[in-house]
């Protein structure tokens, strides 16, 4: 796989010679898989749009042609594993610059049929798609955000948290889909949270408009900027308030703010923002809350702040973190 990938690259990027364009079209006829991976990477590394998002990226593509050029022209003093290595190097680089990651694997793709892109964060991670029409977002760590290819189709999936920034359209309405609700708008700011395993889905809306619908009952919320509402799955509880909703994007600047917080939805907005796992009794802190502000705090330095208020012991190794309540005497 390693091979084709290096092989596909040079396609891409129109360098390669006629048996490596042979390769990759034996390759493409395998199956419908490998035929789609390709053209999607085509595609994308075509898209007109690019030049708007990543105003370097022409530079940087030309300057990637003239390395590959001259890499070639020094194929007689250099190794055939060199050169391969430049090539990959340069098609990593100029993915990261897209900002999607890409596994070449069998059991991953950046582009799912039928037109649907998929971009994905890990733990601890963070990043920012402008969509066909426009639109940006914001995506939160431990997410999913599914999204079509055309611009007419303003329809995204959504697993995690993302803030949205919608470019408005009279005609054609911006859905969100969230599994158990949806999100429904024309032009907005707003922001989004639904991450599989929580029975809790939160929308703050910051301008605009947006209708909250669940797919259960059919129950519809109309949200103005300064509003919140919380769906509890468990409870079956859907809820509407006034709030500082700005707070609720500060985690794109590396802010977290808890008001009233359960314990453990807490560690489990920590386990995603800072891509650790916290090994715990979740009895012991069952009934406890947390209210507070971290900003930008490396993870030792948070829980030196939560044990202000939470007495708390924790040892640290690696990204894993063995945490107790404190007995009190």
């Amino acid at each position: 796989m390693k091979d084709i990938s290096l092989i596909l690259a040079r396609v891409i990027l129109k360098v390669a010679n006629q048996d490596e364009v042979d390769t990759i079209s034996k390759w493409k006829n395998i199956s419908d898989k490998n035929a789609s991976f390709s053209n999607s990477m085509e595609s994308y590394w075509n898209l007109l749009t690019e030049e708007k998002l990543f105003p370097r990226l022409d530079c940087v593509r030309k300057r990637l042609l003239i390395r590959i050029n001259s890499t070639e022209k020094e194929q007689t003093r250099k190794s055939p594993m060199y050169f391969l290595s430049r090539i990959a190097a340069a098609v990593i680089f100029i993915l990261s610059i897209a900002g999607l990651s890409i596994y070449i694997a069998s059991e991953t793709n950046l582009f799912y049929e039928n037109n649907w892109v998929e971009v994905s964060t890990l733990a601890g991670q963070q990043s920012k798609v402008t969509l066909p029409d426009g639109s940006l977002v914001w995506i939160n760590a431990s997410t999913v955000l599914k999204f079509h290819q055309d611009k007419e189709e303003r329809k995204v999936s959504l697993e995690g948290e993302a803030y949205f920034e919608v470019t408005h359209s009279a005609h054609i309405p911006f859905i969100v889909e969230l599994g158990i609700a949806k999100v429904k708008v024309l032009g907005t700011k707003f922001n989004v949270s639904h991450y599989p395993g929580s029975n809790i889905t939160e929308a703050s809306l910051l301008s605009g408009k947006i209708t909250i619908s669940l797919n259960e009952n059919g129950e519809t919320v109309d949200l103005h900027p300064g509003e919140k509402v919380v769906y509890d799955a468990e409870k079956r509880l859907l809820s509407k308030n006034e709030v500082e909703v700005q707070k609720d994007i500060l985690w794109r600047q590396g802010v977290l703010c808890f008001e009233n917080e359960p314990f453990n939805n807490l560690i489990s907005k920590l386990e995603r923002f800072y891509g650790v796992k916290f090994i715990y009794d979740k009895n012991d802190f069952k009934d406890i809350h947390y209210t507070g502000t971290i900003d930008n705090l490396n993870i030792n330095k948070v829980l030196q702040f939560i044990n202000l208020t939470i007495p708390i012991t924790y040892e640290i190794e690696n990204k894993t973190i063995k945490l107790n309540l404190k007995k009190m005497r």
